[in-house]
C-alpha cells in the first residue's frame, strides 16, 4: 500500500525557510527522509501482520489436528474450514487505517519539504479511517481481550482523523504553511496515534496482542509436548515415523514469527515517535533520529522477508 508518489519527489532543500516564522525550520532533507520512511513503514507492517496471521492460522489448525489425533474423536465439520481470524489479524485492522493516515501526513510533509504545493487531497477521509480503526479496536478486544484505555483510544482516533484530513485542510488554504508549522501541527496527532498502536501491540511481551499470541503459542507448545510424549510410548509407531513427526513440529516452532515481528513493530513505533519529535523541535539530532527510523523500517522488512524464505 506504499504510495509510490513519494519516491518521485526530489530532495531540494528549502532555502530561506527560517524567514517564514520565528521557529527554526527542521532540516528539509531529514523531513523528506522521514516522510519516505514513514510511507515505507506501512508496507513493512503489512507484511509482518500478514506473516503472523498466516502462522497463527496454521497454529490453530495444528491445535485441532493434535486434539483429534490424541483424543481419537471424529473431527467436527468446522475443523475442515479455514480457521477464524486471530489476534494478529485483529491488530492489523487497527494498524492498517492508522498507517494510511500516517501515510497521508507523510505525503503532505514530503510535498512541503520539497517545496511543492499540497494537491490531490481527499476531504473527509479521516472519519472513514477512524471508523475502520475503531472497528479494529473492537476486533482486538474480542480476539485477544486487549482493551485500550478510553483516553488513549479517543486521542488515537482523533489523531487518525486529523492526520488523514490534513491534506484537504492545507489544500484549501491560499498560503502554504512553513515546514516547522506543519511538523508542529502534526506532532500531537503522531504521538496520539503511536500511543494507541503501542497499546494494541503491547509495549512489553506479556501485554496487548503480544501477550495474547504468546499465551496461545505457549498453550500450543504444551499440546505439542503432550502429543510427542504420547508418540514416544506408542509401540505401533516406528523410529522413522517418530523422527518425521518430531522434525515437523520443531520446524513449525522455528518458523514462528510472532514475537520477533511484534517486538520490531514496537521498535518501529518508538523510532517514528522519536524522529518526529526531533523534527518538531528542530533538534540537532533530527538527522540521526531519522536514520534510526530508516534502520527500524529496514529491520522489520528484512525480518519479514527472512521469515518468508525460512
Amino acid at each position: 500500500m506504499v504510495r509510490s508518489r513519494l519516491i518521485l519527489l526530489a530532495l531540494p532543500l528549502l532555502a530561506g525557510c527560517a524567514q517564514m516564522g520565528e521557529r527554526a525550520e527542521p532540516p528539509a532533507s531529514a523531513s523528506l527522509r522521514f516522510a519516505q520512511a514513514l510511507d515505507q513503514a506501512q508496507e513493512a507492517v503489512d507484511g509482518a501482520v500478514d506473516r503472523m496471521d498466516s502462522f497463527e492460522r496454521m497454529a490453530q489448525r495444528e491445535d485441532s489436528a493434535i486434539a483429534f489425533a490424541v483424543g481419537g474423536r471424529g473431527a467436527p465439520a468446522g475443523h475442515f474450514t479455514a480457521p477464524p481470524a486471530g489476534a494478529a489479524e485483529a491488530a492489523g485492522r487497527v494498524m492498517d487505517p492508522a498507517f494510511l493516515a500516517l501515510g497521508d501526513y507523510a505525503h503532505v510533509l514530503a510535498q512541503a519539504a520539497s517545496g511543492q504545493p499540497v494537491r490531490d487531497a481527499t476531504v473527509g477521509n479521516g472519519q472513514v479511517l477512524a471508523r475502520a480503526a475503531a472497528n479494529g479496536l473492537a476486533a482486538v478486544q474480542a480476539a485477544s481481550g486487549t482493551p485500550v484505555l478510553e483516553p488513549v483510544r479517543q486521542a488515537g482516533l482523533a489523531g487518525i482523523t486529523a492526520l488523514a484530513d490534513l491534506p484537504g485542510v492545507l489544500a484549501a488554504q491560499r498560503e502554504r504553511p512553513s515546514l516547522a508549522a506543519l511538523v508542529e501541527e502534526g506532532q500531537p496527532h503522531v504521538v496520539a496515534v503511536i500511543a494507541m498502536l503501542r497499546a494494541v501491540v503491547g509495549a512489553e511481551p506479556g501485554l496487548g496482542t503480544r501477550g495474547a499470541i504468546r499465551a496461545r503459542h505457549e498453550g500450543l507448545d504444551a499440546q505439542q509436548a503432550r502429543f510427542l510424549a504420547a508418540l514416544r510410548t506408542d509401540s505401533r509407531i516406528g523410529v522413522a515415523e517418530r523422527y518425521s513427526i518430531f522434525r515437523s513440529v520443531a520446524e513449525a516452532r522455528d518458523n514462528d514469527p510472532a514475537q520477533g515481528n511484534l517486538a520490531s513493530i514496537i521498535d518501529l513505533l518508538a523510532a517514528i515517535e522519536q524522529a518526529h519529535a526531533a523534527l518538531a523541535v528542530s533538534g540537532p539530532d533530527a538527522e540521526g533520529r531519522v536514520a534510526q527510523l530508516e534502520l527500524a523500517v529496514a529491520r522489520l522488512s528484512a525480518l519479514t522477508e527472512g521469515s518468508r524464505r525460512g
